[in-house]
């Protein structure tokens, strides 16, 4: 093999090793936005006993216990007869006290979420709960 043939080579391996590199950085930045997403930006203010939210920090959701989920099930159970206790913390009303046990916030300040708002709690919520990043 002639020396402009191993200069290729290298070459490419060395492109190779700069695209993996990339890729990696890439996915760490990912997973950075993972946890940046558990932060709900409100798309306007939200006004809620006279002061002005901007966004609610669910960040709570990382140091949530089993003894959380089985409170917020408990409550469920006594409030919704006839729920799925398969699919409960798929529900509006799951997320929403969820939120309220680990943000320490009102549980009315989540029900008084506008439509959209209420929707994006429930999203993000859930799919922190089944491993997803709350986006989709």
């Amino acid at each position: 093999m002639d020396t402009k043939k191993k200069e290729e080579i290298m070459d490419t391996a060395e492109a190779l090793e700069d695209t993996a590199a990339e890729e990696t950085t890439a996915a760490e930045g990912d997973q950075e936005d993972q946890e940046i997403s558990l932060v709900l930006k409100f798309r306007k203010p939200y006004v809620f006993d006279g002061k002005e939210y901007t966004e609610v920090d669910l960040s709570g959701l990382e140091d949530a216990t089993a003894k959380d989920l089985e409170a917020v099930g408990r409550i469920m159970e006594k409030k919704t007869k006839g729920t799925n206790p398969a699919t409960m913390e798929m529900t509006m009303d799951y997320a929403q006290l969820l939120a309220n046990r680990i943000t320490g916030m009102p549980l009315e300040f989540f029900k008084n979420l506008p439509a959209r708002e209420a929707m994006a709690l429930k999203t993000t919520v859930v799919g922190f709960l089944y491993g997803g990043d709350g986006a989709n």
